[in-house]
């Protein structure tokens, strides 16, 4: 699952491999350099465990729906969905 995400004048890009509980950002941060990050980091802070339990088992859809609500939650938008 590839998902990229605008907020303000960031762009933001998630590669998950959600069977390997695999993930990578490119941000300004990394210095848009495609950097590993641990799964939990797709997470709330503190609530991980939960989380990660509760979407295990939904389809990939579910599981990019609440991708984009968490991160619409910190400003951003999706503007490109490359996992189709």
């Amino acid at each position: 699952m590839e998902l990229r995400f605008k907020g303000g004048n960031e762009y933001i890009r998630l590669v998950i491999n959600r069977k390997k509980k695999e993930a990578m950002i490119q941000s300004k941060t990394t210095q848009y350099t495609l950097t590993p990050i641990k799964w939990k980091m797709l997470f709330d802070k503190g609530k991980e465990k939960a989380q990660e339990r509760m979407t295990d088992g939904l389809k990939d859809e579910e599981f990019k729906t609440i991708l984009m609500i968490s991160m619409a939650q910190q400003g951003y938008s999706l503007v490109e969905d490359g996992s189709r």
